[in-house]
């Protein structure tokens, strides 16, 4: 009986019901739309962000000695350390090591290139390019046992003419900053010596690398490469005043084996701190101080969470459109049909078999609504990330468990004020036709 006369009532209505499933369907295509775009891109803006550079650096931890006389301080002297290269894959054994998208070691030294009354010095920073790590101890045995990291990963947003280098092992190859190369009169293709002045203890000898180094006095070797531009970076920072290298030419160059000065790492921090991925990698490597890039992290974090809270105003002003739309349906639904409820009280209907008649139908407008508002809402989740975001949205099924509670949900709310009214109807009134 119930069920026949639900049926009955959205027979001999159909109008009003189309509205109703209309507005409902507006509001969860839009809460589908904008929560699947959440989903699917909130990630993606996070990982524009590390197209600009680490936001992690790591650096030893070095003890430093105010020196002077009493009451008088002349300065300070800074022990020199460095972190071991061996303990880099431990960067990808932390909690969040899922946020660890890359990182790149860095040794520098000031080289001079060229001979004579033309030599130049410039800064030789050696790191990895493209390089494989071996994770020797994985947090679990799911994890993966290697990772392939380096600067293109990390700095992808470097204007190169030429190429990167790809081979880890190559020795010969350097990138060189725009600058270095104007002033050197440098480009693709070109040869170039650098010599290094500092090595300690060294004798005469060719490395494995091909590193020449002369000793000076039996203490100071100055050590020679030949290197080949394999391409020119312009990154408008400190790198274009720069020389890139392999990690081990530069430290070969500077009898430093297995040492680094820093480390760059680039982590998406959409979901955790990166100060606490940073306490983590202290806590797994031991000597290293981790220090945040505030900057450019304050500003992923105030622009995601700008991103998240437009979204949602968004949302709220659609969920509150269809509200007021399955209000004002409800209502007149309701005012249209007085004289059915008061004769349906006058048989003997109870007020509990009334509301629960309406809200039947509201609980239909809204599941109705928000099945097809899921469909609709899927089609416009694609037309926004492709208009506004230059991507395709990947199908998420989780929003449909979200979007038809809530469809259901407005449904059930919008009707609360006219399912009372409904209840209150008077019998002998409205059969009177008052």
């Amino acid at each position: 009986m119930f069920v026949r006369l639900l049926r009955k009532s959205i027979l001999r209505r159909k109008s009003r019901f189309a509205m109703g499933v209309a507005s409902v369907l507006i509001g969860a295509a839009v809460v589908t739309a904008l929560f699947t775009v959440s989903l699917g891109v909130g990630d993606q803006v996070g990982q524009e962000f590390t197209k600009y550079g680490a936001d992690l650096m790591l650096q030893p931890q070095s003890n430093t000695i105010q020196i002077g006389l009493p009451g008088v301080s002349i300065g300070s002297v800074t022990e020199q350390k460095y972190i071991n290269e061996s303990d880099l894959w431990m960067i990808k054994t932390i909690q969040h090591k899922a946020n660890v998208l890359g990182f790149a070691p860095f040794l520098y030294q000031v080289v001079t290139v060229g001979d004579g009354p033309n030599a130049q010095q410039a800064v030789l920073a050696g790191t990895y390019f493209n390089k494989t790590i071996q994770i020797l101890q994985p947090a679990s045995p799911q994890d993966p046992s290697v990772f392939s990291t380096g600067i293109e990963d990390i700095s992808s947003w470097w204007k190169v003419t030429g190429n990167w280098i790809t081979d880890q092992n190559d020795t010969t190859s350097a990138m060189v900053g725009s600058n270095v190369a104007q002033k050197l009169n440098l480009t693709v293709g070109d040869s170039f010596k650098v010599s290094y002045a500092g090595a300690q203890n060294g004798t005469t000898a060719t490395t494995q690398n091909g590193t020449t180094a002369t000793t000076q006095n039996g203490t100071t070797a100055t050590n020679e490469k030949e290197l080949k531009v394999a391409g020119i970076v312009e990154s408008g920072g400190a790198e274009d005043n720069q020389i890139f290298v392999n990690l081990p030419v530069a430290q070969d160059l500077s009898s430093r084996p297995g040492k680094v000065d820093t480390v760059q790492v680039s982590a998406l921090c959409v979901r955790c701190p990166v100060a606490d991925m940073a306490s983590e990698i202290q806590g797994k490597i031991p000597g290293v101080q981790g220090t945040t890039i505030t900057q450019l992290t304050n500003a992923e974090m105030s622009t995601l969470d700008k991103y998240q809270s437009m979204m949602a105003l968004v949302t709220a002003v659609a969920l509150l459109a269809s509200t007021m739309g399955i209000f004002t349906t409800m209502t007149a639904n309701v005012t249209e049909r007085r004289r059915e409820i008061g004769l349906m009280k006058s048989i003997g209907a109870e007020n509990r078999s009334i509301a629960s008649l309406f809200l039947a139908e509201a609980t239909l407008t809204g599941l109705i609504g928000g099945i097809g508002g899921f469909g609709v809402g899927i089609v416009l989740a694609q037309f926004i990330g492709l208009r506004v975001f230059s991507t395709t949205i990947p199908l998420r099924w989780e929003v449909l468990a979200v979007a038809i509670p809530i469809a259901i949900g407005v449904s059930l709310l919008a009707s609360a004020l006219p399912v009372r009214r409904a209840t209150a109807v008077e019998p002998a009134i409205v059969l009177r036709g008052e």
